[in-house]
């Protein structure tokens, strides 16, 4: 991501999403964040760009949909911030369409990038700036994502869901959650013309 005003309204998102953090010895022990299937859309080859902003690409008209800023924080089960952790994030466009091999189908929306990374910060932060995703059929609105350790390993693969979406109760994945369900669930709130929501993601030792 070349432009500096984008890079500083990522920047500004994270600061904004994030609430007041506690030394470590004052944090409760959390339980990893529970891992989900990839699921058979992760993109086969890079999309155009590789950045946290889903809903622009460099020369095409914004992604269609409600924009949704997309912030958290990556912690160990301590409440340590984990930096440097690479977050990868992946879902299908306003029409339900994934984009497989970087490029939309042929009716999907050529501006929208389909996936996005983004690298934890000091304090654990990330922020995404991307569109707010449709449920499509068999599927609750969801987004993908997984998280690399400092030497690029995988070492959780999940999904986010959202509060209050009447298909979360039939989703057979969010289903299968039962109580950990609240961890991965968002809860949006109106922001400018758009939508925010964040997420802590908890990693195991």
């Amino acid at each position: 991501m070349n432009d500096p005003a984008r890079r500083r309204a990522l920047t500004g998102l994270a600061a904004l999403a994030l609430t007041p953090w506690l030394p470590a010895h004052a944090q409760p022990e959390r339980r990893p964040t529970p891992p989900l299937t990839e699921g058979p859309f992760y993109p086969t080859e890079p999309p155009l760009e590789r950045d946290a902003d889903l809903e622009r690409i460099a020369g095409r008209s914004p992604a269609q949909g409600t924009p949704l800023a997309f912030a958290g924080r990556i912690v160990d089960t301590r409440g340590r911030p984990l930096a440097g952790r690479v977050i990868e994030i992946w879902h299908c466009d306003q029409f339900g369409h994934y984009h497989l091999a970087g490029q939309p189908a042929a009716n999907g929306d050529a501006g929208f990038q389909g996936w996005g990374e983004a690298r934890s910060g000091e304090g654990g932060e990330f922020a995404f700036r991307t569109i707010r995703p449709p449920a499509y059929p068999g599927r609750t609105p969801h987004i993908h994502f997984t998280v690399r350790n400092e030497l690029g390993r995988r070492v959780l693969t999940s999904q986010a869901f959202f509060e209050g979406e009447a298909g979360n109760a039939r989703d057979f994945l969010y289903g299968r959650l039962g109580a950990d369900a609240k961890r991965l669930t968002m809860r949006l709130e109106s922001e400018g013309g758009g939508l925010k929501g964040s997420l802590e993601v908890v990693l195991a030792a």
